[in-house]
């Protein structure tokens, strides 16, 4: 065997020895990432979400004075679109884990697990939903209160480009 040749097979073993713990590495830290989305229940926020898009598209249409014709006709393509959506989360949750393995070192991940697993942080799990809600309701709140100011400025704005035309 040539030096040549003897080179090439030491890079190459050299190569897979190195590529074979990064890729055991990078499958550990995917399936501690896939634990940490099942800790934060991220497929039943995605279900929670779409029951909510389910009850406001069916509200909307009972306030349409349907037929019921066109009420079946609605609420199939509310379930079709549901199951698109699904689908479409299939397809989106290994780009989640990607996207949470290329911002967290496995380290932060362990942390991260860690907590989730201990009583405040299944606490923080378990109330987070009604605290998002809150924080909604509380951001809409503001925004009603602020809006006859934005809708002056507004109004002053568009009087000043009327001006200058």
């Amino acid at each position: 065997m040539g030096l040549t040749m003897r080179l090439l097979v030491a890079v190459f073993c050299g190569t897979v020895l190195l590529w074979t713990p990064a890729r055991a590495d990078e499958a550990s830290k995917n399936a501690k990432i896939e634990e940490l989305l099942k800790l934060s229940n991220v497929d039943r926020m995605m279900s929670q979400m779409t029951d909510q898009m389910k009850a406001m598209t069916s509200a909307q249409f009972n306030g349409m004075n349907l037929s019921a014709e066109d009420r079946k006709a609605s609420q199939e393509m509310q379930d079709r679109i549901v199951a698109l959506i699904v689908e479409r989360w299939g397809k989106m949750k290994p780009m989640l884990v990607k996207a949470y393995a290329d911002t967290y070192t496995e380290e932060e991940v362990d942390g991260i697990l860690t907590f989730y697993r201990s009583p405040a942080g299944q606490a923080m799990l378990q109330k987070m939903p009604a605290l998002m809600q809150r924080s909604m309701a509380l951001g809409q709140q503001m925004i009603a209160e602020l809006m006859p100011e934005i809708q002056k400025m507004t109004a002053e704005a568009a009087e000043k480009l009327k001006q200058k035309k």
